[in-house]
């Protein structure tokens, strides 16, 4: 058959099968193609992605046939003149047994399973439209569900319809027992336990997910070493507060941290598993040309589009005020607060303006407290934000005294620059506000300058934007790539030396976060 025959046959196929049957497609082929399906959304799409990898062609259309002939599609077979033989089985045979359970689970059964499954999944994972297979595939990707791991679907399918275990179990007398090899030789009653509430092991395809490993700097033992006690994951706390960021100042070298204790209980994770990350606000003055103390903020546009850009592609609906007053930048947090958080993993607040000694500036020179904006997303006030994440990023300028520009030079001979660093200010030392689940990140310690590049941005925003966008792949956690935009901004400095900079993370979170890994590269 030729080329052009075949892809005029595969769109007959497409053509040819339901929404329901496309995705059972897509299900089946998830091991096949050995990556996330979720944005394949048409049966083209699925053959596109199977041609690219010579799994279909012209030639050899087996994999089109295995295909139809689980969905029982066997009469269009016949009608494409397709072979029904086959040489061999591409899919494999857990996903076979996984697509035959779901043919025997009623709408009634699958109710029932979802609601045994209250506490394992999220609540957004059970709704009433979420499939059968789509419930299978999140319970493998959450590592709850293997090839070789199978308690848990036992323990959710059994009291929902006995007979669904005989599929399990003639599944498990084909291809071997569902116990890991390291349980094998136990005690029975140490592998029976299949509480669907227990902690999962990790999924087996962790490592696809994780490109590279951790860059030695980001060993922090917040992040990577386990718990056993409240009192120490407030000693590790302490670690990422001014006393110790500092040390990063000397570089690389000097870091040492303790190695991680294996015996203690893992820090928990906020739950970041939805398709919407969250509100995005970015509040950006530029214009202060009405107030005649404090200067135009030349550069804070490069900034906004960085951070336009690198949240959006991390899940953030972004919402954008600009040159903002007092009243302007309340009533932009009061509307932050009113919207329906419901389904958000988290938010965050970005704030790029002028500030003083405890707090931030409007466009008209007044000064809002760090306070005031932070408490109108606290669980009073925005009850549909209570145990989630808010995250608020600030770049501020001292706007008391005239900013001071440093000319930097190249390295060339007689070879002048015109770029403008601005310095900015000291932070607010008052900022964060009792309650937990909260991050202030802010562009320096107190007493201390930031610098706002005219051309490029300012060093604390445009480092955290590329530390973002090349670890966030990586699996590592905001507060590690925190302590990274630390280290990155301690070996800044003017030509000179001696003006440099050192950004100030505070918190009171209570679980690591970790975004999710995007399924498409960082738009250029």
């Amino acid at each position: 058959m030729e080329d052009q025959e075949f892809r005029k046959l595969l769109v007959q196929v497409h053509n040819s099968l339901s929404q329901n049957e496309m995705l059972e497609l897509v299900f089946l082929c998830s091991d096949i193609l050995k990556k996330d399906l979720s944005d394949v959304v048409t049966a083209r799409d699925l053959f596109s992605l199977l041609q690219k990898r010579d799994l279909l062609s012209s030639d050899d259309s087996s994999l089109l046939v295995e295909l139809l002939k689980i969905i029982k599609r066997d009469q269009l077979i016949r009608d494409l003149q397709l072979n029904p033989q086959l040489s061999r089985s591409r899919v494999s045979p857990f996903r076979r047994m996984l697509f035959e359970l779901s043919e025997n689970i009623s709408d009634d059964d699958l109710r029932n399973i979802k609601f045994l499954l209250n506490n394992t999944l999220p609540r957004r994972k059970l709704q009433q439209n979420v499939t059968v297979l789509q419930l299978f595939l999140e319970m493998e990707k959450r590592g709850y569900m293997s090839a070789n791991n199978l308690g848990t679907l036992e323990s959710i399918t059994e009291p929902v319809c006995p007979s669904l275990k005989k599929i399990i179990s003639l599944y498990q007398k084909e291809n071997g027992s569902s116990v890991p090899e390291e349980m094998k030789g136990r005690d029975k009653s140490d592998s029976q336990d299949t509480s669907v509430t227990t902690r999962p092991d990790p999924p087996e395809d962790t490592a696809a997910y994780h490109q590279e490993e951790p860059p030695s700097y980001l060993s922090h033992p917040l992040c990577t070493e386990e718990h056993s006690s409240g009192n120490a994951v407030q000693e590790h706390v302490a670690h990422l507060r001014l006393s110790e960021t500092r040390n990063l100042a000397e570089g690389d070298r000097n870091l040492s941290f303790p190695e991680p204790n294996q015996n203690n209980t893992p820090l928990e994770q906020y739950d970041m598993s939805g398709d919407w990350r969250g509100f995005a606000l970015i509040i950006n003055n530029y214009d202060f040309s009405n107030c005649q103390e404090l200067k135009n903020r030349e550069g804070t546009d490069i900034d906004e589009k960085s951070l336009v850009a690198v949240l959006r592609w991390l899940g953030f609906e972004i919402v954008k005020r600009q040159d903002c007053n007092r009243e302007s930048m309340l009533e932009a947090l009061d509307e932050l607060r009113r919207r329906d958080h419901t389904q958000a993993d988290c938010v965050v607040c970005c704030v790029l303006t002028h500030g003083c000694e405890g707090g931030v500036q409007g466009v008209d020179g007044k000064t809002v407290l760090l306070r005031e904006l932070m408490e109108l997303l606290d669980g009073i006030h925005c009850p549909s934000l209570q145990q989630k994440p808010k995250l608020f990023f600030i770049q501020a300028c001292q706007g008391v005294h005239e900013q001071q520009v440093v000319f930097l030079q190249s390295d060339g001979p007689n070879n002048t620059s015109d770029v403008e660093f601005f310095c900015d200010a000291e932070v607010p030392r008052e900022s964060i506000p009792a309650g937990a689940d909260y991050l202030v990140a802010m562009a320096t310690v107190s007493g201390c300058v930031s610098f706002r590049e005219k051309s490029k941005g300012s060093w604390f925003i445009q480092s955290l934007c590329k530390n973002l966008e090349q670890l966030v792949p990586s699996g590592i956690d905001l507060l590690s790539i925190l302590t990274k935009v630390n280290n990155d901004m301690s070996k800044k400095a003017d030509r000179t030396g001696t003006r440099k900079q050192m950004s100030k993370p505070e918190f009171t979170l209570t679980k690591r976060i970790v975004f999710p890994i995007p399924k498409t590269p960082m738009p250029p």
